[in-house]
């Protein structure tokens, strides 16, 4: 049986994107995954209960899947393995075919801890499969498919591996999670970076230095607004785009333009 999606270990480590305002938060990451491959883990994790596991939750354009993308390339010794998938590919139209693409998931997973890799799983935008079971709407086949997931996760945790497998996961909307998924990621990390000057400043001046290389901004307003409106870095990114256009378009841009682009960007947060 084919899968829509089945596991495959992304090779990609040449791109490694900077994240403005989430330094603690990728240095704290790190540190855990580092300590889930250590020699401490398994008395350690034992006594306090850790599991491998890390969800990241915040607004849309945060930096979570660019963050444990990332992460895998730090982290690479030469025997990481690192597999990211999205659990909406494997919704299959048949359902009971769902949960065998879960099973056929983890099984890959098991497999390569057992050669004595460190595994990297991440998961996106896992609400999109592993909402609460509980929800009137939701149907036979969704919920088996969420108990699937837990059973094989914690057959997971069970075995012994060299290093354990870490299962790390993102999603935009926290309380849609079925809460036996969510106290099963034992380091829970918000991500939704609160942006100061200097951070707004180290985001947009490399695209200024393109497109309006003289234009002085107010940051200190930028800052203002930024928190007003509750703009992701990828907001603030989107809003630049429009501005490089219209100077690629020839228009010269003035530095109020910034913040006036600043105040008419849409918020991936408003819904969140």
């Amino acid at each position: 049986m084919e899968y829509l999606f089945s596991p495959k270990k992304n090779e990609s480590k040449t791109f490694v994107k900077n994240l403005v305002g989430l330094e603690i938060q990728v240095v704290n990451i790190s540190n855990f995954c580092k300590f889930a491959w250590s020699e401490d883990w398994p008395t350690h994790s034992k006594m306090l209960r850790f599991m491998p596991t890390i969800l990241l939750y915040g607004p849309p354009g945060t930096g979570k899947t660019t963050l444990l993308r990332n992460l895998a390339h730090e982290l690479d010794d030469g025997n990481v393995e690192y597999y990211r998938e999205s659990l909406d590919l494997l919704v299959h139209k048949d359902l009971g075919e769902t949960s065998k693409a879960i099973e056929s998931l983890f099984a890959t997973i098991k497999e390569r801890a057992s050669c004595g890799k460190k595994v990297l799983l991440q998961l996106d935008e896992v609400d999109s499969l592993l909402s609460s079971r509980h929800l009137i709407n939701e149907s036979s086949g969704v919920r088996r498919a969420v108990s699937t997931f837990i059973i094989q996760l914690d057959d997971l945790m069970l075995e012994e591996f060299p290093f354990p497998p870490i299962i790390s996961a993102t999603t935009n909307m926290l309380g849609h999670l079925d809460l036996a998924i969510k106290r099963r990621f034992s380091y829970k990390v918000e991500i939704n970076p609160q942006l100061n000057q200097s951070q707004i400043k180290e985001l947009i001046n490399p695209i200024l230095h393109f497109c309006a290389p003289n234009v002085k901004p107010d940051y200190a307003n930028l800052e203002l607004v930024t928190k007003k409106e509750n703009l992701t870095p990828n907001d603030i990114i989107r809003a630049m785009q429009a501005l490089y256009l219209q100077s690629r378009a020839g228009v010269s841009l003035k530095d109020t333009d910034v913040l006036n682009a600043f105040e008419s960007a849409d918020s991936s947060a408003i819904d969140y």
